[in-house]
């Protein structure tokens, strides 16, 4: 499966009427995983006015989504913070965002928009990336091939070599994309004498 998420976890800052709305977003592959985040910002920030929040996760073969307006006015806050998870289409995301109150109302438009700029400048900040089911394969061939298989992963970029140890022979260990698995193969099968699946994983390589 194939999905959009951020690239990193990252912090920011947006201040409006002397209110400090902090943004915080991460990768989260569960329900579980987004309320630990969820949990651990705002222990953070417990003494904020506000922790505010939004989560949309793949797990047991359905997406999950949940927010909170954590006692703003209904919908002014969580809604809106779940309206940009889904204007850039993320999955397995958590964002939450904290807010010292300034002193000064915003009123029900102020806070929708201070709380979709920061979850949204947040978003921006970490960077959206699209993750892959990757592959990850062990081989074995001789130098010749080895510098072939080299060649050909720096002209097509397609495929990694995450580990390699040299000896009478080179043994590798190389990531390849799930889309782009079966044309890896069919190029180096011929190259190596041996090839084992060893495990997968998911990335953006």
């Amino acid at each position: 499966m194939n999905y959009k998420s951020i690239k990193d976890p990252i912090e920011i800052t947006y201040t409006v009427e002397r209110s400090k709305f902090i943004g915080n977003i991460a990768k989260t592959n569960s329900v579980d995983e987004a309320q630990k985040f969820i949990k651990q910002i705002s222990q953070m920030y417990n003494n904020a006015t506000h922790n505010c929040w939004a989560y949309k996760v793949h797990e047991g073969g359905r997406e999950i989504a949940n927010y909170s307006d954590n006692n703003e006015p209904s919908g002014t806050a969580g809604k809106p913070i779940y309206g940009v998870i889904e204007k850039f289409g993320l999955l397995n995301v958590t964002i939450v965002v904290t807010r010292y109150f300034g002193g000064v109302k915003l009123g029900i438009r102020g806070l929708i928009d201070a709380y979709s700029k920061t979850a949204e400048d947040v978003v921006k900040a970490s960077k959206v990336v699209t993750y892959e089911k990757v592959f990850i394969y062990e081989a074995k061939c001789d130098y010749s091939n080895f510098s072939f298989i080299q060649n050909l992963m720096q002209k097509q970029n397609n495929f990694k070599i995450i580990k390699q140890n040299f000896s009478d022979e080179v043994y590798f260990i190389f990531e390849v994309l799930e889309d782009n698995k079966e044309d890896v193969l069919s190029l180096i099968k011929n190259k190596v004498y041996k090839l084992n699946l060893v495990g997968n994983s998911e990335g953006t390589l």
